[in-house]
């Protein structure tokens, strides 16, 4: 058996595993088809981004046979939240960035015993090293190995600043704190207030890339990145 986390909980907390190691499809690019006339085959043009792809997980969990419902209730409600990270215990390093989850109906193998399959949407297929979902300082963004990642931008500080990207920028105005999520293209506030019109630029300008990269923000403001650093 092996141990699952989702939305930072442990299945084992719940006395639920899953049962063998799931299969993990690999990612895929999106692409298009073009039929040119006159010409043999088919022309593929890449898109930008990765194909959504599905992780099912068949868990197991076993308890007392008078808290069997409870218990696979517990499952549903852990595993109804969206837009979450996967974690599993055969890869712990790296997790997955997930939709949604369906559970389908669970088996009553015996009195105290249940099986169930859950079904995990990816939204690109792609692992996520679990510590580049935590701020990190400026200074330690550097070389990635990865796959283009698409970070979130925490700025403190008041006025008008210049966040630098890899030779690229966003021009931000700042009041005590702004945040910049190039992967839902959005800036807001701390208690979650949108102020998309705080920043002037382009939020693809400000993705990391595959190789070297540098980040810089105007002397006088601080500045926190989580990278969510991908990788195939």
């Amino acid at each position: 058996m092996m141990d699952v986390e989702y939305n930072g909980v442990l299945g084992s907390s719940f006395g639920i595993y899953a049962k063998t190691l799931p299969a993990i499809p690999s990612a895929v690019k999106k692409e298009s088809s073009v039929e040119i006339p006159g010409t043999d085959g088919t022309m593929f043009l890449l898109e930008g981004g990765y194909e959504t792809s599905e992780i099912k997980v068949d868990f197991n969990f076993i308890g007392d046979a008078d808290q069997w419902d409870e218990r696979f209730a517990l499952a549903k409600k852990w595993l109804s939240a969206r837009g979450k990270f996967l974690r599993l215990g055969s890869d712990p390093r790296y997790c997955y960035k997930i939709l949604k989850v369906t559970v389908d109906d669970a088996e009553h193998t015996s009195e105290r015993i249940g099986n169930f399959k859950a079904t995990f949407l990816t939204k690109d297929g792609l692992r996520y090293l679990c510590e580049g979902l935590h701020e990190q300082r400026v200074e330690d963004i550097g070389y990635h190995a990865g796959e283009e990642s698409h970070p979130v931008y925490k700025i403190l500080g008041e006025g008008v600043c210049t966040l630098t990207v890899n030779g690229k920028t966003m021009t931000a105005n700042v009041g005590q704190n702004l945040t910049i999520d190039t992967d839902r293209q959005l800036a807001y506030r701390s208690d979650g207030t949108l102020n998309n019109t705080a920043v002037t630029g382009n939020y693809e300008d400000l993705v990391l890339v595959e190789g070297d990269n540098k980040v810089t923000i105007t002397d006088g403001f601080d500045l926190k990145v989580i990278p969510y650093w991908r990788y195939l």
